[in-house]
């Protein structure tokens, strides 16, 4: 069950270029959330922007009812949001979405994160560290300024593999191309993805031939952000058949072998 609400923001620091973190005292978000949902956010106090912005939960606090938001500035809503001072408060409805399956405690596990596609992984990483399973993160970005959460994936138990465009850090190349230099994700009980949508399409295509399990997390535009207005629909394969679903309210996670790629 979601909640609209006023939340007080704890917390807003910007953490790498044009990206900022931010918490928010939301304990009844907190409390009900599970890793891969999101919540809307009313980015401003007036009509402009008109339409709230979906961003990903990046952590959570259930003791301390804190919620944690990871976002990149992208156009007017989360350059407004980066504004925003200790104090100030933020209306948001959430947890809103389908989340992670998550495996078996103590299970084997892949996270393939790139760019600010780390950010609703985190707190699925937190949630598997207390299910004590075994978990390797391969990390991408453009750069080593770029790269986010590394640190975080650490201090969870995490063993971390880092790829950077330009070599700058870890492994010259893409995500995907530093994971067919590994054979780890291939023994996993799931692998978990997140980040540009060819990478997102190229690892479950790899998923796919190894015959492992795999989940993404989508993101499209959204208006309503409770699967009133289909202004959000992707193309699902299931049983032979190509559906239109929603991701607000049918994902934003998705089986990855189900997912029609553009």
């Amino acid at each position: 069950m979601s909640k609209v609400l006023d939340a007080k923001v704890m917390a807003v620091l910007p953490v790498a270029p044009e990206t900022y973190y931010m918490e928010l005292e939301a304990p009844e978000i907190a409390r009900l959330a599970v890793p891969g949902q999101f919540v809307h956010v009313r980015c401003s106090n007036s009509q402009d922007p008109l339409l709230r912005r979906p961003i990903s939960i990046h952590m959570v606090s259930r003791p301390k009812g804190i919620l944690a938001l990871l976002f990149r500035v992208v156009g007017k809503g989360t350059e407004l949001l980066a504004q925003k001072q200790i104090g100030d408060v933020i209306n948001v409805m959430g947890p809103l979405g389908r989340g992670f399956t998550l495996p078996l405690p103590g299970s084997r596990v892949a996270v393939a994160a790139g760019g600010i596609g780390a950010a609703p992984l985190v707190f699925l990483v937190q949630e598997l560290a207390n299910m004590k399973c075994q978990v390797t993160v391969y990390l991408g970005a453009r750069d080593k300024k770029n790269l986010l959460c590394d640190g975080q994936f650490v201090q969870m138990g995490a063993e971390v593999v880092i790829a950077t465009d330009d070599g700058s850090l870890g492994f010259k190349g893409t995500v995907p191309e530093m994971m067919r230099r590994h054979n780890d994700w291939r023994r996993t009980a799931m692998t978990y993805v997140c980040g540009p949508k060819g990478m997102m399409k190229e690892i479950s295509a790899m998923l796919a031939e190894a015959d492992v399990p795999g989940e993404v997390t989508l993101e499209e535009h959204m208006g309503c952000g409770v699967g009133a207005c289909l202004s959000c629909t992707v193309k699902i394969a299931h049983h032979g058949q190509i559906t239109n679903k929603r991701v607000c309210a049918d994902g934003p996670v998705f089986p990855s072998w189900q997912v029609v790629w553009d």
